[in-house]
């Protein structure tokens, strides 16, 4: 036989460790990139407010406020259309499940049920009896070596008491 080396899976704390992104830096990084982006528009404003003049920095103010409700429009809209397209696809997967995987599911369980009364009728029918003729067969083997050895330890007996009568006479 030729000795095959089997593959293993790598575990999961080494390829987590081999990245070196873990769930927990990333989360720090996203939560640090926030702050930092919200730190630089306030000194952002902060400098547009103090270096010009109030009626000009008001108008950009207004016009990046405007723009940010725009975007933050759309965004909801398309956050909206997400979770319909997730709905519709939780309902398809439903079906699919209903119609396609529950009667695979019942052929199985009727197929495992056959399989169940053929090893039942089997046992019943064929195993049972051949472990009670092989128990019958093995008992009578037994029963004839015993009654061979009884003829044995007969003549033996026999032999052993002719030997001692010729050896008196």
């Amino acid at each position: 036989m030729t000795n095959v080396p089997q593959l293993m899976p790598p575990s999961e704390a080494k390829s987590q460790q081999s990245s070196g992104w873990s769930l927990r830096r990333i989360l720090f990084v996203s939560v640090g990139s926030f702050f930092a982006l919200l730190i630089l528009l306030f000194l952002l404003a902060l400098l547009i407010a103090t270096a010009s003049d109030v009626e000009g920095a008001a108008d950009v103010v207004r016009l990046v406020r405007d723009m940010v409700i725009i975007f933050l429009a759309l965004e909801g809209a398309l956050i909206i259309l997400s979770l319909a397209v997730l709905i519709l696809q939780i309902a398809r997967l439903i079906a699919m499940i209903q119609t396609e995987i529950k009667p695979i599911l019942e052929n199985t369980q009727e197929t495992v049920r056959t399989a169940k009364g053929t090893v039942e009728f089997m046992s019943e029918n064929i195993t049972q009896p051949m472990i009670r003729a092989g128990g019958f067969m093995t008992a009578l083997v037994v029963f004839v070596e015993n009654l061979a050895g009884l003829r044995r330890a007969v003549r033996r007996g026999r032999q052993a008491s002719e030997a001692m009568d010729e050896a008196q006479s």
